[in-house]
């Protein structure tokens, strides 16, 4: 269907055009004219040309009694073509029935759809989000564990200095000195590799902010569309 807003202009000019080509509208008539517009909105613009059709058409006739026979046979008949076209009628409102019931449980469908959609992205958002956070207070705590490490490394090159000074008069202390190189070496692993921790958290970090950006942009331009389309 086209986006043409439906009027009762629109559903006046077309069932009258059915009129003039001599036949009697019915509302799926008028919606295959159209061409556009729901079976529900038709149906209610129909329903007052009806209306209208049917006062217009209303009036008082007297008939003299000498005609009666004549006039009740004459109602027997129209009786008899009433029927038909009550019963042609009748056919008409089970096929609009059957669209209009058709057309509802395709929207229902649409929105449970639309509702399935709109949950799942906010499940997604929300998991960027945990992530997100949990790669936050890693990167805390690797930045802390960075500085302690720092700091150990400040240490043992004070200690490193003075088994230098100690050296000079005490040849003892050789096999100390020994361990504190293998313990400051071990020191310098450990904080090259708490550096590379850091940054490979860091790495990750930035990958999460960017998909939970994604995702809450996607989220708001979900609850967009979906403001954005008619109830």
């Amino acid at each position: 269907m086209n986006n043409m807003i439906i009027t009762q202009e629109l559903v006046n000019a077309a069932a009258d055009a059915i009129c003039a080509e001599g036949n009697k509208p019915t509302v799926l008539d008028v919606r295959k004219r159209l061409q556009a517009g729901s079976m529900s909105e038709i149906w209610r613009f129909f329903q007052v040309w009806q209306s209208a059709q049917q006062a217009s058409a209303e009036s008082v006739v007297s008939v003299p009694s000498e005609l009666q026979q004549a006039l009740e046979e004459l109602i027997t008949r129209q009786i008899d073509n009433v029927k038909k076209t009550l019963e042609s009628e009748i056919e008409t409102l089970r096929q609009t029935n059957d669209e209009l019931m058709a057309e509802i449980d395709q929207r229902t469908q649409q929105s449970t759809q639309q509702t399935a959609e709109l949950n799942s992205a906010r499940a997604i958002k929300d998991e960027v989000t945990g992530r997100f956070d949990q790669l936050n207070a890693e990167l805390k705590r690797a930045q802390t564990e960075i500085e302690i490490e720092k700091e150990s490394a400040t240490q043992s090159r004070m200690e490193l200095v003075k088994v230098q000074l100690k050296l000079e008069s005490v040849s003892r202390l050789e096999a100390d000195l020994d361990q504190m190189y293998k313990t400051l070496e071990q020191e310098r692993v450990a904080k090259l590799n708490a550096e590379h921790s850091a940054k490979a958290l860091a790495s990750k970090l930035e990958i999460e902010t960017a998909a939970r950006k994604k995702a809450e942009n996607d989220l708001l331009a979900l609850i967009r569309s979906k403001e954005e389309q008619p109830a």
